[in-house]
Order: C-alpha cells, then structure tokens, then sequence
C-alpha cells in the first residue's frame, strides 16, 4: 500500500514518520527509512535521538544505492561487477570503435578521451530518465535538423548496451537488479523522507518495493490542492510527483491509501510572527494578534542601502553570538543585488558565502584534468603544462 504524507515546511511530516517507526519498533517490527546519500549521517544521528538504545536496532537508514548494496549483498548480485566512470568512458570508445564508419558526425572524436568522457555522461542522463538506446532511435527521428547527430548518439547507446551486457553493469543496473531480490525487505515498513524527485532506477526500485511490501510511506512537501494543467505554483514538482507514484502503484497492483494531509505550522509555532508570514506566503493572506518582534520590516530606498541594512542586522547578530553559518540572506534575483551585497558584508566584514548555479566545466579540476589528458594524448607541451600549472 502506498500512503502519502503531505504537508509544507515545518508541517510535522519527518516527526510523524518518526513516530510511526517507533510505534512498530516498540512492537517488534522493523522498518527501513530512505533518505537523500546527503542525509544519511545526520538521520543516523537522529535515529538513535529518537529511539534510544532499546529501539533503533529496529530501524535502519538507507539511501536508494545504499539500500540495493544491502539487498544484493544479503540476497546475492553483490559481486556482478560494476562499472566506474572510467570504465564506462572506456566502453563508449570500443562501441565507436566496433561501429567505424557506421558512425560519421562522432567519427572524428573517437579517440578523444573528453569526448568519451561526456558521452558517458549523457548516456548515465538518459537511463536516468528511463531511456534506452532503443527509445532514443525512436525519438531522434522527429527532431528535424539535428536527427543526424542525435541517430548517431542513439547508435552509440545502443553499441554501448551491447558492450553492456557482457561485461557487467552500470551503477544505475543495480537498483533494478535489487529490485527482483526483495526478501530481505519482506517484514519492514519503508518510509520515504526528504526526496522531492525520482529518477528512472528509483521508480522500478519503488515500483517493485510497492508490489512486494505491505506499506510504503512517502513524505512530501506538498500543500495538498490539487494538480491543475500548467501549474508552476511552488508545490507542483511535489504535486507531480505525488502523481506520478500514485500511478506507479496502481501500476504494479498496490492499493493507494487517502493523503494525510498536515496544516500545522509546528516548526513556527513558538515565534507567531513567523507563523504569519509562512501563512501569507502560502495563502496571500493572514492574521497576526499582535506586533511580532522576530519581524522587521525596512523600506530602503535602493538596493545598497537594503544590503546595508541587511549587513547591520546580521552584525549585531553575530554580536548576540549566534554563528555566520546558522544565517542566510535571500535576494529575489541574485543578478541585481550580488554586487550590493558582496561591497557591503565585505565593509562589514561578514564572511559570505555565495549559493548560486555554475557548471564544473570551467572549475580548477576539470581544467588540470582537461590539461593531463591533452598531454597523454601527446598534445602540445608547453600550453598544457602552463594550464596545468595555473
């Protein structure tokens, strides 16, 4: 049965799921907790919190890799090995090898180890959007000027799987693998925290958990309206994907149980200002009973002074104690206030650390092993060791 947990922010949903494991825990039943790999030590931690020594024996935190090792360990698969990233840049480069002059756009890259490299990559992409080089044949058709490029990309897939299949598995292959050897899983709840997408391998993972378990339990940071055509509201990705597993049990013959739905604003519920504005963001609307001190609002007259206010309020902070890591400054466009805010902390003489999109092509790393492969390859010396040395 699949049973979904919704709720916002701060709505209770990870604390409700902790106190369903404990329930079982205390009646001998043993239960399986998915996180995000990122937040595997801290559940660990939390785990223990939560339980104590007598109970959380009786649960055990897992991402979706982790959790396929453990399945294929216990159950066997374990040993089928498994390629690197290396590996499988190499396996690209026999497939352009064994096609020849079957392949002409990519003909003249095959023995660039860059070009393998990222071609590795686009194929790790699109299995993980559950395509084969098959489907991708398919879809290449209809794509007008660049079908040529996007065929051959399709045949090299293709060759790629065929390589594939002798010599062993992408990581990817092991969740699926997993999936057909759930016995050790037989007698365990799972519950599902933290995720707000499911790649391809996760979904037949989940699918096949759904068809074989009793219960699995899904928190979603959902507000629980329903899904209109062309929502791009906040919460549609979590809409969709609540959707989408919804289908995938009905899919493999599991019952869908009604959303719990969570309104509370617990994780606010000592600060009521706070409260009121989680409130407004949400519904346009709210009540606040009285003036609320943890909420100030300033009308700067430009971007500068906003930064500058913004600067004061979190050196007087810092001066109360509390550490530059536990404070965040949001901008509504990044583009418009990074300059104001960087001159300003800087004056301050805050540390800041800047979260914003790049792409690692350009990175330090990147570019020394850019340079060293240009150097194996017997490229010229001089430029490559000054970039390397850069």
């Amino acid at each position: 049965m699949l049973q979904l947990l919704l709720g916002g922010s701060g709505s209770g949903k990870t604390t409700l799921l902790y106190q369903r494991i404990r329930a079982r825990a205390e009646k001998g039943e043993k239960s399986i907790l998915l996180v995000p790999e990122q937040f595997t030590s801290s559940t660990e931690g939390r785990i223990y919190r939560e339980l104590g020594d007598a109970l959380s024996g009786m649960v055990e935190s897992f991402s979706f890799t982790s959790l396929a090792e453990k399945i294929l360990s216990t159950e066997g698969g374990a040993a089928v090995q498994t390629l690197s990233d290396a590996g499988r840049a190499v396996l690209v480069r026999r497939a352009l090898e064994e096609l020849q002059d079957n392949v002409h756009y990519y003909h003249r890259h095959r023995r660039s180890a860059a070009f393998c490299q990222m071609a590795a990559q686009t194929i790790d992409e699109l299995k993980s959007a559950g395509l084969s080089g098959q489907q991708l044949a398919q879809l290449a058709g209809a794509c007008g000027a660049e079908s040529g490029k996007l065929s051959e990309l399709a045949l090299i897939f293709q060759g790629y799987e065929t390589l594939l299949a002798r010599s062993g598995m992408d990581p990817s292959d092991r969740l699926e693998l997993a999936g057909a050897r759930l016995e050790f899983l037989r007698d365990r709840a799972v519950f599902i925290d933290e995720f707000d997408t499911f790649n391809a391998p996760k979904k037949r993972l989940l699918g096949a958990m759904l068809a074989a378990l009793p219960s699995v339990t899904v928190a979603l940071c959902d507000d629980g309206a329903p899904l209109l055509p062309g929502d791009l509201s906040l919460f549609s990705g979590a809409k969709q994907v609540a959707a989408q597993l919804r289908q995938l049990a009905r899919k493999n013959g599991a019952e869908v149980a009604v959303p719990q739905l969570l309104r509370k604003d617990l994780r606010h519920r000592n600060a009521p200002g706070l409260a009121a504005v989680a409130e407004l963001l949400e519904t346009g609307s709210c009540t606040a009973d009285a003036p609320a001190g943890e909420v100030r609002l300033f009308a700067a007259p430009s971007r500068e002074e906003e930064a500058r206010a913004a600067a004061g309020a979190v050196r007087r902070l810092m001066r109360q104690g509390v550490r530059c890591g536990k404070i965040a400054v949001v901008c509504r466009d990044i583009a418009k206030y990074r300059a104001a805010v960087r001159y300003e902390f800087r004056m301050a003489e805050i540390p800041l650390y800047c979260d914003e999109p790049t792409t690692p092509e350009f990175s330090a790393p990147a570019t020394a092993v850019r340079a060293l492969l240009e150097i194996a390859r017997g490229a010229d010396l001089t430029e490559n060791l000054t970039t390397l040395a850069k």
